[in-house]
């Protein structure tokens, strides 16, 4: 980051998060001088916060933004279906995607987002074969790439044959979305989110 500030590229955040309808702090500051409503109504002072009833609906928050502020035009609000558990079920990479499309747009060339590593963030544009796969779906992966292998190659075998082309086909769908804008993605390092400002 230091690297890219010193090019002076602009350096956009994004993130994620919920809220519910009724979100409301539990405690507030309050003036002692107010002995009655009576006396507040008379001030024209409130009578302090009305917690709602129950939680109300929850919406999901996509935004990204700089240090000039939040891009215009570039939140995504949705309500919730489930209203309950992580909000992470809901945010899926398709909606990601759908909304990263649109936000590219709206953002300079040669500039540099930074995010997380949210699964829906981070779906790759092809799955590279892992020890998880079948034998026999690893031989057809390594055979579509035209890498030779033997038939009496056990799993681990093939697996090894598989590790020095990970990268060449484990690339993200949005990296690879934003390079079409010349713009650059930079992953934060895992449970570092105190480097991204918009948390």
């Amino acid at each position: 980051m230091l690297r890219m500030r010193e090019q002076r590229r602009k350096i956009y955040y994004l993130d994620e998060t919920w809220v519910n309808e009724g979100h409301t702090k539990s405690k507030i500051w309050q003036d002692l001088s107010i002995e009655s409503a009576r006396q507040a109504y008379q001030e024209g002072l409130s009578t302090g916060l009305k917690a709602p009833s129950g939680k109300g609906k929850r919406l999901i928050v996509v935004h990204i933004g700089n240090e000039d502020g939040f891009v215009e035009n570039a939140d995504l609000i949705f309500e919730s279906k489930k209203g309950e558990g992580d909000y992470h079920r809901e945010m899926n990479s398709k909606v990601f995607e759908e909304w990263f499309s649109r936000t590219l747009e709206k953002l300079e060339p040669n500039s540099i987002i930074v995010m997380d590593n949210a699964p829906y963030h981070s779906r790759r544009l092809e799955r590279v074969p892992s020890m998880n796969w079948l034998k026999k779906d690893i031989q057809s992966w390594l055979t579509e790439k035209g890498i030779s292998f033997q038939a009496e190659m056990i799993k681990a075998q093939l697996i090894d044959l598989v590790t020095p082309e990970r990268e060449k086909y484990s690339a993200f769908v949005c990296d690879t979305m934003a390079k079409q804008h010349n713009i650059e993605v930079l992953r934060l390092p895992p449970y570092h989110c105190e480097l991204n400002p918009i948390e």
